[in-house]
Parts: C-alpha cells; structure tokens; sequence
C-alpha cells in the first residue's frame, strides 16, 4: 500500500487542477521559500480529516480556499482528493484503489467523499484506523508535530504512541463502548419509570375489567330477550307482506297487457307521422323544383333580348368602319408620290457626296503617312540621345560592381577551406551519440510497450473486478432481500393456513359442525364456497354479514342432523342453507340511469350447484362505487334493494344506512386467495435464491482469479516503471547532446551552401560584367551614327507634308455644306414613311374589327335558336311537375285523417294505464310502508346488537317469555353498576403485556451493561498488553536508530506511571556523543530534531505506516547529520513510502524523484517534475 496521486484544485496557492503522481521509494518536493510547497503537506492532513486551521497555517475554513491573484480570481470552494494504492488489501475495503476527497466551499460547508461516495469524517478514520495515516498519526510529521513529540503536554505525545503501538483502534473501541454503556444506562433508567408508572395501573384496571365482565353477562341476556321480540315483530311483517305481493302480482299482469297494447298504438302512430314527414319534405322538393324551373325559363327570355342588342350594335359598327377605309386609301396614294419626289433629289446629292469623300480620302492617307514618318523620326532621335547616357552610367556601375566581386572570391574560399575542418569532427562525434541513442530509444518502447500491455490487462482485470464485487454485492443483496421476504411469506402463510385450518373467525357452533367429519351432507360454510376478486371482498363481505356463518347442507335432514348434534353438546347455534329448498331470488333487470358495478352474486366465483343459495342470498343486492352514487340509485329505485358500496357501506331497503370502521370477520373471505399467493411467492423466491447461489460460487472463483491477476502484473509494472524513469533520463540527455551537434553542423552546412552559391555567382557575375561593358561601348558608337543619318530625312518629309495640307482643307469645306443638303432630305422621307405606316396599321385594324363583328353577328343567331329551343323543354317540364304535385298532396291528406283516428284511440288506453298505475302505486306505498317496518326493526336490531336479521335468527327462542316486567329488571341491574370501563377487558390484558414486555426489557438491558462492562475490560487489558510489547520494541528501536543517527550517545523512552499504562506520560531522555544525559528542554535545536526524527524512525521500524510525509523536519540539522538522515531514510523505503518537503541538498540527493513548486504567477502555485541532474542544478538555485 502506498501514495498512489494527490489531486488538489482551488487550494491555498493551487488554483489550476494539479495532479502528483508519486512512486513507491523517496520523492523529494523542493522548492523557494513561500512557494508553497508546504501546501502540499497541508493538502494531505486537511483531506485527512484536520478540523484545526490554525494548525493548516490559518484563521478560519475559507483561508484554505484560493483567494486569487492580480491575474485569476478568487475560488468559492476547493477540493483536494487523495489516492491510496490498496492492491495488498490492507485496508479493510474493497478496493484496490482507494480515493479520499475532501471539498469545502466559502460559505463553511465541508464534505467528504470515499471513492467520490458521500460519507463521514467518522467513516473515513475507521478505515484508516491502526495504519498510522491521519491527522494525529505519525504519517504527516512536520515541525509541529516534532515540537509535540518533544513538548511537556502529555496528551499529544500520547497520540503518536498510542498509533504507533497500534492501540488507536481499540481505544476508539473502548470509547464507542463507554458512550454505549451511558446510552444502555440511560435507557434503563428511561425502562424503570415506565416500569412503576405500568406496575401503578395494573391493579385499578384488574377491578375495572372484573366489573366489565359482569355488565357484558347482563348485557348478552337482554340481547337474547330483545332479538326475540325484534324477530317476532319482523315475522308478523313478512307474512303480510306475502299477502300483499300477491295482490301486487295480479295488477302488474294487467298493467303489462295494457303497456302492450299502448306500445303498438304509440307505433303505429309514430309511423304514420313518419309518413307524412316524408310526403310534405317531397312536396317541399317538389315546389322548390317547379319554382327553379320558372326562374331559368324567366331567365332564358332575358338572354334572347340580349343577344339582338348584340347583333343590332355589330352591324351599325361594321357600317362605319366601311366609310374611314375609303378616306385611308386616297391618303395612302398622294404620300407615296410625294416620297418619290425626295428620294431622287436625295439620290443626285449623295453622288456629289461620295466623289469629294474620295479626293479626302486620298488626302488623308497622304497626310496622315507623311505625319507618322516625320513623328517617328524625331522618336528614334530622341530615344538615341537618352540611351546613350544611360550607356554611360551603366558602364560605370558596372566597373565599381566587377571590383568588389574579385575582393569576395577569396574571402569565400578561405572560409570553405575551415568549415570542412569543423564538419569532420561534428560527424565523428555524432556517430557514437546515435548509436547510444538508437539502444536506450529500443530499450524505452520495448518497456513502454510491456507497461502498455499491462495497464490494460490490469484495467480490464479491475473493471472484471469492479463488475464482479457489484455482482456479488447485489446478489448478496437480492438473496438478504429474498431470505427476509421468505421469512415473512412463510410466516404469513403460516398464519392463513393455521386460519383455515382452525376455521378463524368462524363462531363455535359452526367450527365444530365444520370439524366433525361424521356429519352427512355438510358442504361448508357459505364463506368457504366462494372466491371474491380483492377488490369487492369489503362490499361482499358487508352484503353477506353473518351469512358468511350458514353452513351449507345437501337437504333439511342433514341440516336437521347437524342441529341435534349441536343442541346434545349444547356448542351454540348455527343457520343451515338446504340445497334442495333455497331457491334464486335474482333481481332480473334493473332500470337505472346511476353507474352500478353489478348485482353481487354476479361478481363471485363458486361452484354452480350453489347457485340458487348464493343468487337467494346476493341476488338482490346490488354493488355500488361509492355511497354518493348508492344514495342517488336508492332514491332512483324507491329505496326497494340492498346495496352496498365497494368501501363496506350498507344502504338498506326502505332507507336506513349502515356505515364506518367495518370489522373484519377473520379474513374468511381473502384467506384462499392469499394462501395461494404467499405460496407462489415462495416457490419463485427459492428458485431464484438457488439460481442466485450458483451464480455467487462462480463469481468468487473469478475475483480470486482476478486479483491473483492484478497483484502479478502490477508488481512487473512497478520494476519496469522504475526502469523507465532511468532510460528516459539518459535518453533526454543523449538526445540533447545530438540535438545540439545536429544544430551546429546544419548551421555549418548551410553556410558552406551559402557560400558555393556566393562564389558561382560571383564567378558568373564578373563575367556578365565583363561583356556588358564591351556591349555599352558598340553601342555607343552606333548610336551616334544613326542620330546624323535621321535628321537628314526629317527635313525632306516636313517639306512635303506642308504642300498636300493645303489641298485637303479646300476639298473638306464643300464636303460639309453637301451633307447638311442631304440630312434635310433624309428627315422629310422618314416622316412620310412614318405616316404611311400608321395609315397601313390603322386599314388592317379596321378590316380586323369587321371581320370579328360579321363572326359576332353568326354566332349570336345560333344561340337565339338554341335558347328558344331549351325555353320550350323547359315549360313541358313544369306541366308535368305540377301534376305530380297535387297528387301528394291528396295522399298526405289520407294520411292525416289515419293519424288522427289512432291518437283517439291511444287517448282512450293512456286512461286504463293510469288508473291501473295508481292502483299499483297504492299497494306499493303499502309494501313499502311493510318494508320500512321491517328494515326499521331490522336497523334496530343492527343498531342495538349489530346484528342481521339472518343472524338473529341463530338465537331465535320461541319458548322464551318475553314482557316488560323482565326486560326493566336487567335494564336496572345493568343501571346499578354505574360506570362501566368496557375497554379496561382488553387495556388490562395490554397493560399487562406491557408490564410483563417491560420486565423483561429491564433484564436484558442489565445483563447488556455487564456484558458491555466485561467488554470495556477486556479491551483494556488488551490495550496494556499491546502497548507495553510495541513500546518495548520502539525503545530498543529508538536505542539503535539514535546511535546511528548522532553517530553515538544513548535515547531511552519510559513510561512513567506503570501502574496507569495506558494513560501515563512517556518520558524521552538523550545522551548526544560526548555529553551528559540531559533533558530534551536542555537540548540544542539540531539535537532536539535529530531526536524527534530518531523517535519516529523507531516508530516506522517497529510499526512502518504506508505512507509517511516529513515537511523540512530535517532543517535544523547539519550537512553530516543530513548524509545520515538520508542513508537511514533510504533504508526505511523498503516498508514505508516517504514524501520529503524540504530545501536541503542532502535530502534531495536521497530521493529517488523531484517535484519542483514554483510560482510562475503571483501567488499561483505549480508543480514540475525534475530528473536527479536538473535537481542538482535547482539545488544551487535554492
């Protein structure tokens, strides 16, 4: 186990997310003061748990938070996680990797997380507990905790021993004990006052229940007088009613014959209205049609009037036209003789025109010939004289040019001469640095790619592992959850078994005829032979009330038999139902407009030779959503059948409610349906327990797998991440060193380019120079010779131009006045052509509009012919329409006379039915009178005794004397008892159960202090025992590790106060080499912290912590005691990881890795990694 990364972002000058990876063996964290490398240390101890921010350096939660910079803002939390290396398994989680994240914000909140889960501060030092990791362990040693070891308070120097001698934990344990102990006291305490205050009521309520007892004898005896004459009054009743239904019977037939007859005259007469419905919508039809026809003959003569119109104004238009075509023709005539006119006069003109166009011509070419010459002779003469200076400007700068190239030349051959030197060296020294190179570069990618390799199969071991402890852990659950669900089936279906089998919530009379297998023809009670859907059990359940008792037989005999039996054992009284006697009762239709749910022996199941039984019983009762909805159908119905809602109420015949908390008779009803559902429940729960178990056996076989795995490749990663950081350092310097050969010889070899190209195109250059000077030379001469030769001819074409100018300016005078003569002609024969047009334009328009108009008259004379001929169609149409019109009107009238001769007739049995309807209506009012009676005495009887008139019947006594006499004397007897507490029966049972509960509570918790006593002791003498040995073995330790540290002297540890080990302050003495056992107090700085560090090697010796930091302890010492701080520190490393903070060099040569903490930024904290040459560099820096 070890330091596996340390993660800190937004805290104290570590804004920026920073990850620290660290290694097993010694890393050195090093850097300039107030750089905050001992942020880091305080990172560690805050994330484990450290409450103290003074002893973090600050005053309150928020100074650990980022408080910005000039560049970044100020942070509102920060958070600091922690990795643990735990692929040994020595923290007792399971988790090979173990991550502890602290995050705090500014407004005070703090959270800690474990493997990013939410948990507590407390969850986090139980896992840690015994390995030496915390805040008061031994594992973070900075110079406070150096000034602890060796302070004069006890207490703190006790907390390092107590982990260092590993009895943290059971100190933890005897505390958590001692608080359990107070807590068991205090509920013990809390146990006895409720103890007496029970022991107090139980008496009082003994008297009470005895008293209660008595006055239920009584009450139970007036029942029985009263129920009687309840049932007498209910069977006087029903033997009227008999009498009265009967009547009631022969009225209903009369009135069915009546309803009849009144249907077919209602039938008869709604068809005839029907009829006469259809022939006026026909005649309607047939109106609006004979009207249409009207309107299109209406509208057939308004066209034909139109179209003559049309015609009329079509041949006065065509008449007009005619006259203005012969007025175009004569005008078309005189333009055209005019415009022959002009174009011969026009045609004269422009033949003068073209003969002085001609002469100009000529003139022109002449001209414009001898102009170019004289123009381009003056060019060539002029272009001469400036080519010639600038020959000799050239020529001069050409010559200063050829003489700095001859001064180049041998500059660059001296220089190739030496680069060549320079180059030859380079490239033997380059050739051994490759081929080092080329071999660590090998050795680096074979073994990144073994780690490669590696870390994924390690990632895919973890993450099989990662999925399988899931699998395990949520089938361990699955199979818990399932073990407790079995457990609470098979209770429960212990208990309906037990129910069923013992006939619970049955009364005695029908247990036992229930029990008795001798009895013949017993089918079981009613409640046994049906099965209700759970949702209509409490509306069943209420409709059959004490029915659920009667006890199905095959006929009266084994009814009669099951009496005798019960009357000889005198075992109470039982109602039987006869199969051969109970007929159906069903209600056959319902006329409603309330949503019912059904009739209630509609909605059970049973067999179906209990039918009639169960319709005489359910038959009438109707099962209804709610109360609301019974109210509205009892009142719609007029109160005549029983309903009960799916809550349990009771609207019964004639109006009474019966309603409220419903008790349930022993789950009679539910008990085989639950049955079966428990066992169902079971079945599948244990098959999947058996499958769940297989799969459990496999997926340990693959953890330990796994993990055998996991431990194997991540010991081969470690050798060769170790390796690694090694070929990597030699390989950046190698890689440097050829880096900068490569460097300096391309800069070499671009030189010599340089220069070869430099001398080629001197060399070129001199040449080019050299011939352009004789160029310029010829030139110039023949320049010279051409200029004198050029104007010699100028003169001759300027002579020649002047003479020819003269012609042509006479000729171009009377060319102009020519062509204004001949544009005047061209405008006057534009104009004629232009009128001519618009005349041609205007005749073909004119002979268009006619032929159109002459088309126009043809076809309207088609369409006067086509719509005289539809008009004619049309008016036969309307003759033959109105015919069939009065026809239906004749039959309508038929009709009419037929539905009045019915409507008398139905008049005449509306009469009888009325008065047959009244009649009933009167017997009626009487049964319902009789029925009010009886429900009156039957809700006086459920009222009183809770009790249906079925059940009463069970304690039906007809040689009982019933009279006022006896009824008033056990009314008083009852009155003479006064007060009576009828719930003291069942409080003193409860109160004594609670008395008996409580008593026992009070002994288990007494035995619980003693064994909590016991347990407390135990840990105690443990606790002596294991501190003494571990304490022997850190003093002789810290014997050893002090004269090896001083070079010499002696260290001695006690205890001061044997008697009171676990509690006594430890004494630490030294002897530096050459002096006198002193005091720690009397010690110099360096010797009091070569001694603390003495302590907490003997410490790690005797108890190694995973990991330990140490911030700048060894700062106080000198360069020897350094030299050996560091020896001594590397041999330690085989057990414990170290993380040293510190500036001296000493210690920074002992680690096997560096991280630099600069500040690149103001106040802004970063860690770099360093190899152990550039540590040595930094170390001068520091």
């Amino acid at each position: 186990m070890y330091l596996k990364r340390l993660e800190l972002k937004g805290f104290k000058s570590f804004p920026n997310k920073t990850d620290i990876i660290f290694k097993e063996g010694v890393t050195a964290i090093v850097g300039p003061n107030g750089s905050g490398k001992s942020n880091v240390s305080d990172a560690v101890r805050w994330v484990l748990g450290e409450q103290s921010i003074k002893s973090l350096r600050g005053d309150k939660l928020e100074d650990v938070i980022f408080a910005g910079s000039d560049n970044q803002k100020p942070m509102n939390f920060c958070e600091v996680a922690l990795t643990i290396d735990n692929s040994d398994e020595k923290l007792n989680i399971d988790y090979s990797e173990v991550t502890i994240k602290r995050r705090a914000y500014r407004n005070g909140e703090s959270q800690f997380y474990l493997n990013n889960k939410n948990c507590r501060l407390k969850d986090i030092k139980e896992i840690l507990l015994d390995t030496g990791i915390g805040k008061d362990g031994y594992s973070i040693v900075e110079q406070g905790k150096v000034d602890e070891i060796l302070s004069n308070n006890p207490v703190n120097r006790r907390k390092v021993f107590d982990e260092a001698c590993g009895i943290s934990k059971y100190r933890y344990k005897k505390t958590e004990s001692e608080r359990n102990l107070r807590n068991t006291k205090e509920n013990l305490e809390r146990i006895n006052d409720i103890y007496v205050e029970i022991e107090n009521q139980i008496k009082p309520l003994y008297n009470q229940q005895v008293k209660a007892r008595k006055y239920l004898d009584l009450s139970e005896t007036l029942k029985k007088l009263e129920v009687n004459n309840y049932i007498r009054e209910i069977q006087r009743i029903e033997q009227q009613l008999k009498e009265i239904n009967s009547q009631y019977e022969v009225l209903g037939k009369e009135l069915e014959h009546i309803d009849k007859e009144k249907i077919l005259f209602e039938e008869n007469s709604k068809e005839v209205s029907i009829q006469i419905e259809e022939i006026d919508k026909s005649i309607e039809k047939a109106t609006e049609y004979i009207n249409s026809i009207k309107s299109v003959i209406d509208k057939k003569d308004y066209e034909i009037n139109l179209l003559n119109q049309r015609k009329d104004n079509s041949s006065t238009k065509i008449k007009r036209n005619t006259e203005e075509l012969e007025n175009i023709n004569k005008s078309l005539e005189d333009n055209k003789e005019n415009l022959e006119k002009i174009n011969n006069e026009k045609e004269e003109k422009e033949k003068s025109i073209n003969e002085f166009k001609n002469q100009l011509n000529i003139f022109m070419e002449k001209n414009e010939t001898n102009k170019n010459k004289i123009e381009a002779l003056n060019d060539r003469i002029e272009n001469l004289k400036d080519e010639i200076i600038k020959l000799l400007n050239e020529k001069q700068d050409v010559s200063n040019k050829l003489s700095t190239l001859n001064a180049n030349k041998d500059n660059i051959n001296q220089r190739n001469e030496n680069i060549d030197v320079e180059i030859r060296e380079i490239n033997e020294k380059l050739k051994s640095k490759e081929e080092l190179l080329k071999e660590i570069q090998d050795e680096i990618n074979n073994k990144k790619e073994k780690i490669e390799d590696l870390k994924n199969k390690v990632n895919n071991y973890y993450e099989n592992l990662r999925k399988l402890k899931e699998d395990n852990q949520n089938l361990n659950t699955k199979m818990q959850n399932n073990n407790y669900a079995l457990k609470e089936y098979s209770s429960k279906l212990n208990v309906y078994i037990d129910m069923e089998n013992h006939y619970e919530g049955f009364n005695r009379g029908v247990k036992e005829v229930l029990k008795n297998k001798n009895l013949k023809g017993i089918y079981g009670a009613l409640g046994q032979v049906v099965t209700v859907p759970q949702k209509y059990e409490k509306a069943i359940e209420a409709a059959l009330g004490a029915y659920m008792q009667n006890i199905i037989t095959a006929d009266e005999n084994s009814a009669k038999a099951a009496i005798n039996y019960l009357k000889h054992n005198k075992i109470g009284r039982v109602t039987f139902l006869p199969m051969n006697i109970i007929k159906s009762k069903k209600i056959n239709n319902i006329q409603t407009r309330t949503n019912i749910i059904g009739i209630a022996s509609d909605l059970i199941s049973y067999d179906d030779k209990y039918r009639d039984i169960l319709e005489n019983i359910l038959g009438r009762t109707i099962v209804i959503d709610n109360i609301d909805e019974g109210i509205k159908f009892a009142r719609e119905t007029g109160h005549k059948y029983k309903v009960v809602t799916l809550e349990g109420e009771i609207l019964n015949p004639g109006g009474s409610l019966t309603g409220g908390s419903l008790k349930t008779s022993g789950n009679i009803l539910s008990r085989k349906r639950l049955i079966n559902e428990f066992n169902e429940k079971i079945k599948t729960t244990k098959e999947e327990n058996a499958s769940i178990q297989e799969k459990l056996v496999s997926i340990e076989k693959d953890i330990i797998s796994c993990k055998e795995n996991i431990q194997s490749y991540e010991e081969e990663m470690k050798n060769l991440d170790k390796e690694l950081i090694f070929s990597n350092s030699s390989y950046s310097r190698y890689e440097e060193e050829i880096n900068n050969f490569l460097s300096s010889m391309k800069k070499l070899e671009n030189e010599k380019q340089n220069l070869g190209s430099n001398l080629s195109y001197t060399l070129q250059k001199k040449e080019v120079l050299e011939s352009q000077i004789k160029d310029i030379d010829d030139k110039h001469k023949n320049n010279k010779e051409n200029i004198e030769t050029l104007n010699e001819e100028l003169n001759k074409e300027s002579e020649i131009y002047e003479a020819e100018k003269s012609k042509f300016d006479n000729i171009n005078l009377q060319l102009t006045k020519d062509k204004e003569i001949l544009k005047s002609f061209n405008a006057d024969m534009e104009r004629i052509k232009e009128y001519l047009n618009q005349l041609h334009s205007k005749k073909l328009l004119i002979e268009k509009e006619n032929n159109e108009e002459e088309n126009e008259i043809k076809d309207i004379d088609e369409k006067i012919i086509l719509e005289n001929r539809e008009k004619e169609n049309l008016k036969n149409q309307l003759n033959e329409n109105n015919k069939g019109l009065e026809n239906k009107k004749i039959a309508r009238e038929n009709l009419k006379q037929n539905l009045d001769d019915n409507n008398i007739k139905l008049k005449n049995i509306d009469k009888q039915f009325m008065e047959l309807k009244e009649a009933i209506f009167k017997v009626e009012s009487k049964i319902e009178k009789l029925e009010s009676n009886k429900e009156s005495n039957n809700f006086k009887l459920f009222e009183d005794y809770n009790l249906t008139y079925l059940q009463a019947i069970e304690l039906r006594d007809d040689e009982i004397e019933i009279n006022k006499k006896i009824l008033d004397s056990i009314k008083k007897d009852i009155r003479s008892l006064g007060n009576v507490n009828v719930d003291s029966i069942e409080e003193y049972k409860e109160t004594k159960e609670r008395y008996d509960f409580y008593s026992e509570q009070k002994e288990d918790l007494q035995k619980s202090i003693e064994a909590i006593e016991e347990i407390i002791a135990e840990l105690e003498e443990h606790m002596k025992v294991q501190f003494k040995e571990e304490f022997d073995k850190i003093n002789e330790n810290f014997k050893y590790v002090y004269n090896r540290l001083f070079g010499g002297g002696e260290g001695n540890l006690t205890i001061l106060d044997e008697e009171n080990i676990l509690e006594s302050d430890i004494e630490i003495t030294a002897k530096p080499p050459g002096k006198k056992m002193k005091n720690l107090s009397l010690l110099s700085g360096g010797e009091k912290a070569l001694t603390a560090i003495s302590i907490l090697f003997s410490i790690l010796l005797a108890k190694p912590t995973p990991f330990c930091i140490l911030d700048e302890i060894e700062a106080p010492l000198d360069d020897s005691n350094i030299a050996r701080f560091g020896k001594f520190l590397k041999e330690l490393t085989s057990t414990t990881q170290f993380i040293a903070v510190t500036h001296r060099r000493g210690t920074m040569e002992a680690a096997d890795y560096i991280y630099g903490v600069t500040m690149e930024q103001r106040a802004i904290s970063k860690v770099i990694a360093l190899s152990l040459n550039e540590a040595e560099e930094m170390t001068d820096i520091i």
